[in-house]
């Protein structure tokens, strides 16, 4: 399979690498830069295409596009995703991408009208076999410590700014959402101090299991790696997150393979990117928390072309019914004062007028439902 890789990072990188140790090729490279790495590797690619990653919108181009975050900004990194998706192009990225959860949902709605493969790498939510016991103990009970009472969820981090805080803790939200979720409400507490908010963050969450979840972030004592406790009845239990680099690797070695599997295959589920997707919105909840001082219930959101248009339709049809009959009648009384008789035949404009708006309502199911299927025949 040929693939091409659109900005490095440390984990694009290990993506990359374990495509070319599965006998796959790298193809294509922009954005590449050299920081993260020693010597090159022999899948290096030959040129940086950065200035023309237009090309890959072209399917013929590769099979699929790892994408990292690289030194473009993150918005336009998250404009070329979209981009991508929306030509049918298989996409596997780092995540998070970018910090604006608006991009996440252009994504998504381009993922779920494109049908496209679209898969995003959380090392840590690739630790399917631990995460898969933990979360039965959450909603069964521990068999030492009983019922689970709390889930705590430590975060220690050298530099806690706001963006490395929130970039840490939309990855390990996405974790906690598969633990006790669906995660539905957040709660936001930092230091009255605004600089010093995000260094001492602490997040109350709640979801379907009602076992609360706190995430609270630290400073670097022992270790790096992030901490899980569930608080029992009869005591506690702990675990570090492996996040070592050869962890890592074994890690991308997972999703990749589970990349590949879904495009070769056709298998479902083609895409990740809702839960990447539902942890963004649970970061960005974060602010608005913390602004307005209480638990804020967050709702699943679901966005596509149709309902975007639903959307716009009903505005438009409030300003239509608003505005049409007076108009209508205003024109006819102009019309009077001019000697032209049409005033009486207002009420057939009105209905003539509606009714043109209401078949303007079929145009997604001519237009956009024959190109779902389209596709789904492609």
């Amino acid at each position: 399979m040929n693939f091409a890789l659109l900005g490095a990072d440390r984990e694009s990188l290990l993506l990359a690498e374990a495509a070319a140790n599965s006998g796959h090729t790298i193809v294509w490279g922009g954005d590449l830069g050299t920081g993260e790495l020693g010597d090159l590797p022999n899948w290096w690619p030959v040129e940086d295409h950065e200035d023309n990653w237009e090309e890959l919108l072209d399917q013929h181009a590769c099979d699929a596009v790892i994408v990292g975050c690289g030194e473009t900004s993150g918005i336009l990194r998250a404009e070329q995703v979209n981009q991508l998706v929306k030509n049918g192009v298989a996409v596997l990225a780092t995540f998070p991408l970018c910090e604006s959860v608006l991009s996440f949902y252009e994504i998504d709605m381009a993922r779920t009208e494109s049908n496209t493969p679209l898969y995003h790498f959380n090392p840590l939510s690739m630790q399917t076999e631990l995460l898969v016991e933990v979360s039965r103990w959450i909603r069964e009970g521990h068999p030492d410590v009983g019922p689970v009472e709390q889930v705590l969820w430590e975060r220690p981090i050298k530099s806690r700014t706001q963006e490395n805080v929130l970039w840490h803790f939309a990855r390990d939200v996405e974790v906690l959402d598969q633990l006790a979720g669906p995660l539905d409400r957040l709660g936001a507490v930092g230091s009255p101090d605004a600089a010093a908010t995000y260094a001492g963050l602490n997040v109350q969450l709640l979801g379907k299991c009602q076992v609360p979840v706190h995430w609270a972030v630290g400073p670097v004592e022992k270790t790096v790696q992030s901490c899980l406790t569930l608080v029992g009845e009869r005591g506690k239990w702990r675990t570090e997150l492996p996040e070592s680099s050869s962890a890592r690797a074994s890690q991308a070695e997972a999703c990749l393979r589970q990349f590949v599997e879904t495009i070769s295959n056709h298998s479902e589920p083609k895409t990740t990117w809702p839960a990447a997707l539902r942890a963004m919105e649970l970061t960005d909840t974060i602010e608005i928390s913390l602004r307005r001082g209480r638990m804020i219930d967050v709702h699943r959101q679901q966005l596509s072309e149709q309902l975007a248009f639903r959307g716009t339709m009903s505005a438009l049809g409030c300003g239509v019914l608003l505005l049409l009959p007076p108009l209508l009648l205003v024109i006819g009384w102009l019309a009077g004062e001019m000697g032209i008789p049409v005033a009486e035949y207002w009420a057939h404009g009105l209905l003539a007028l509606l009714a043109v708006f209401l078949l303007i309502q079929l145009i997604p199911k001519v237009f956009l439902d024959n190109s779902a299927k389209e596709d789904q025949t492609d």
